[in-house]
């Protein structure tokens, strides 16, 4: 299975690039994807990024999942656009996975897609949802929606992710490649 990850100019650096680097560990195809014109985003500590391809670019059919950084900027920038919201509603409406952190869940909130779900996300961020809200644990499930609470867990968003897609043999050895146990 690949999925798309959505870089917009300020995404939180660590929610994007661990969430990536985890599930390509994990043999996970993750395409980048710029919501502008240019492959090059700039993370919300000024790093440039130059993305796989162009969201308007993506034949989103191809792909099984959405991720969704945080960052406050990022997050507005994906909120502001009618490219990136098509994208999103395009998996909500054909059950397939989509995945936020931090600020990012409130986008889907904002959609009506955590409505009556389990969620969380960056204190906050929460208001206005019609969803049941929870501090922790810091990654919640819900059908095919997975949110993270902020840039602090990106590591344990990553990997509830990875579980989701990959076999355990598969899961376990990225875990043990990561942690010292």
């Amino acid at each position: 299975m690949k999925g798309l990850i959505i870089f917009a100019d300020g995404f939180e650096d660590t929610e994007g690039i661990t969430t990536r680097d985890i599930l390509l560990r994990g043999k996970v195809e993750v395409v980048s994807a710029s919501i502008t014109d240019t492959l090059d985003v700039i993370t919300s500590h000024n790093l440039k990024i130059k993305t796989d391809i162009l969201l308007k670019d993506a034949k989103l059919e191809d792909y099984g999942f959405i991720i969704l950084p945080g960052g406050l900027k990022g997050t507005n920038n994906i909120a502001s656009s009618s490219l990136a919201i098509n994208a999103i509603k395009y998996f909500h409406d054909n059950n397939k996975d989509i995945y936020a952190i931090c600020a990012a869940p409130s986008i889907l909130g904002k959609l009506g897609y955590l409505d009556n779900k389990d969620f969380t996300c960056f204190k906050g961020f929460e208001n206005g949802i019609k969803g049941n809200y929870t501090a922790a644990p810091a990654t919640q499930t819900s059908e095919h929606i997975i949110t993270g609470k902020s840039m602090a867990y990106s590591v344990d968003f990553a990997l509830m992710i990875l579980k989701k897609l990959v076999d355990d043999a598969t899961y376990n050895h990225v875990v043990s490649s990561i942690k010292s146990l």
